[in-house]
């Protein structure tokens, strides 16, 4: 059956094509050059005519681009089109295959988009539910109820109305394509104009809809789960790239991920209006708490409400405190609240009263994100804010291991430091490849990453902190040291320094990937450049910290410098304990109770009954070995 897209255009069409260089021409050479891609295999297989009037319509559309790219106004890139264009007519008349005047076609698009960008667009999110109805009324009595092209009146029509559920057509059909079509009709065809009878949002609405019908619900469902785990894919897919990109497109240019998360979008168009998709998933899983908790699911509200944070909200953490700090750490008390409140299995008005309070700090973050992304200022502060934050411990810990072997005089342990961090950086960059790539890695997944990684470092920076300090005032120790440490240190000692050189920098790194990812897809184009203005800043930062330590520890005597490295890997190992028991919390596998007590994030102290519990026995461990120690050397 032909379909009403792909037969002759009229006169009007050449006159529109020769004579204007405004939008509505360059949305007519999209249509022509869309028609060409998809009806070209009608007319020649292998080398052959199949179809006469096929084949003379193609011929003819192809001189149509041609005058009509020539008349386009000019602008870097047009020449490109030029040359294209010249080529898909020549391959026309070589009778080529259907994949290269396919591969030709999709080019041409792409150039012609990209050269002059989308000239019409919706303003807001179309009405899906509206939609539906407009196309039984207007659409259903020709392309069928459910757009297969089998309406009543669709029977005596020739050509025979397009049946939308068509993969191959839906591959070659960009949104902008259809919206043209839909506006300005094909004469010679059933297909009407709806320019004057329809509104630009209705138009729009019934665009995305019939531009839907072929996505089963596999294929959303592969495009919502993409879109949900991989951040940057948000930024990939926006608004321009989606109407003006046929699915084929997004797929050679982005791959298989991108192609359904586009075709889920073409169904689900809101989150491409939304200003922030964090915050969003954060709404819906509050409300999906909230509602579970009121039916008696309190397991699945509990995770709904982990869910929120963690896949949501702190993901932008640093972008709203960028931008308004207070708001932050409201909003973050508003998420423990109602994690509190389902933990203690409080009454379900409870839980919705923290609820719809978290949600309104939700409002008032996106309020605070709302425009084009972030200011340049506040995107350079975010930035260097994650990765200093991120990598001072980190830093902090490998300097101190390597400051040590150097005052020691012990090179050979100084490579195992180094191997350790390094092997920890590759595994990060596989760990975020495999995550973004072939596996979905939730907050959940990544809180517990976090936590087990801490809990292992702060036993390991423990034990040898106190190993140091201890060590500090024996002479005999110190004068042994300086002689002979490079060869005393065994096997299994240096392995231990590769062990916590690994876990000190891997446990930082998976997360500070994702947080730039999210920072990215919240940033606008003009603001792009800060987000590596604030890691240079950050990476120059941790650079002084660094020479600092080292010039100052390499200064000091021995013994002092035994104790000050010994107290610093001490605090860092209470720091690193609080935030692993938060990461465990956070991810579900430990029970929270909060107390009514301020955070200092910087020093891993949370409002909570476990985490403080926890920090107080390491003290009272360190006070044990300590005055054991002492009685030691008294003895």
């Amino acid at each position: 059956m032909k379909n009403p897209f792909f037969r002759s255009l009229s006169l009007c069409l050449l006159v529109l094509l020769a004579v204007s260089a405004q939008a509505a021409g360059q949305t007519a050479l999209v249509q022509l050059v869309e028609y060409i891609g998809a009806d070209y295999i009608n007319a020649v297989e292998d080398g052959e005519i199949i179809s006469a009037e096929e084949y003379a319509e193609m011929t003819e559309f192809a001189g149509l681009l041609r005058e009509g790219v020539a008349a386009l106004p000019e602008a870097e890139g047009k020449a490109a089109l030029v040359t294209q264009s010249d080529a898909l007519a020549k391959a026309i008349d070589a009778r080529a295959g259907n994949t290269d005047v396919k591969q030709l076609a999709q080019s041409i698009r792409g150039t012609l988009v990209g050269t002059y960008g989308i000239p019409v667009r919706p303003a807001s999110a179309p009405d899906m539910a509206h939609a539906r109805t407009l196309y039984q009324q207007q659409c259903a009595v020709c392309h069928g109820a459910d757009g297969h092209g089998d309406g009543p009146a669709g029977a005596m029509l020739e050509p025979a109305p397009t049946d939308f559920h068509d993969l191959t057509r839906f591959e070659g059909r960009s949104l902008l394509g259809l919206y043209t079509t839909i506006t300005d009709g094909v004469e010679g065809t059933g297909m009407a104009a709806f320019g004057d009878a329809l509104s630009d949002e209705d138009r729009w609405a019934l665009t995305f809809l019939v531009g839907s019908f072929a996505v089963d619900n596999a294929l959303a469902a592969r495009g919502s789960e993409a879109l949900e785990n991989l951040p940057g894919l948000a930024r990939t897919l926006d608004l321009d790239t989606l109407l003006g990109s046929a699915p084929e497109d997004i797929r050679d240019q982005h791959g298989d991920a991108a192609y359904a998360a586009s075709a889920y979008l073409r169904g689900t168009p809101d989150a491409l209006f939304a200003s922030n998709r964090f915050l969003d998933h954060s709404a819906a899983q509050l409300r999906g708490a909230n509602r579970l908790y009121s039916d008696g699911n309190r397991d699945g509200a509990r995770s709904a409400a982990l869910s929120a944070y963690l896949d949501g909200f702190e993901m932008i953490e640093q972008q709203l405190a960028a931008v308004d700090g207070a708001l932050m750490r409201e909003a973050e008390r508003a998420f423990m609240a109602v994690r509190e409140a389902i933990e203690r299995r409080r009454p379900a008005a409870d839980v919705s009263a923290a609820v719809d309070t978290a949600l309104a700090q939700l409002q008032r973050a996106a309020d605070a994100l709302e425009g084009d992304g972030l200011s340049p200022m506040a995107t350079a502060t975010a930035s260097f804010v994650i990765l200093f934050r991120e990598g001072l411990e980190a830093l902090l810990i490998v300097a101190a291991l390597l400051a040590f072997t150097r005052k020691a005089n012990a090179p050979r342990a100084t490579h195992y430091i180094h191997l350790g961090w390094i092997a920890a950086l590759a595994a990060g960059a596989v760990t975020w490849y495999v995550a973004a790539t072939l596996i979905s890695f939730s907050g959940t997944a990544r809180e517990l990453t976090e936590g087990i990684a801490g809990l292992l470092a702060a036993g390991i920076l423990f034990y040898m902190g106190f190993w140091m300090h201890s060590h500090a005032n024996s002479q005999k120790w110190l004068s042994y040291i300086r002689e002979k440490v490079d060869n005393a240190l065994g096997s299994g000692t240096l392995w231990a320094l590769v062990l916590v050189s690994f876990v000190s920098v891997y446990r930082e790194i998976f997360e500070t990937i994702l947080f730039y990812q999210a920072l990215w897809s919240q940033v606008g184009a003009a603001s792009q450049a800060w987000v590596f203005y604030g890691i240079g800043a950050a990476i120059a930062a941790l650079a002084v910290v660094c020479v600092l330590f080292f010039r100052l520890g390499m200064r000091l005597p021995l013994g002092l410098f035994f104790r000050v490295t010994g107290i610093v890997l001490l605090v860092l190992s209470f720091v690193l304990l609080g935030r692993g028991v938060a990461a465990l919390q956070e991810a579900g596998w430990l029970g929270v109770r909060y107390l009514d007590l301020p955070t200092i994030d910087w020093l891993g102290i949370y409002p909570t009954v476990q985490g403080l519990s926890a920090q107080l026995a390491l003290i009272l461990l360190g006070l044990v070995f300590w005055w054991r120690s002492r009685r030691h050397i008294a003895g």
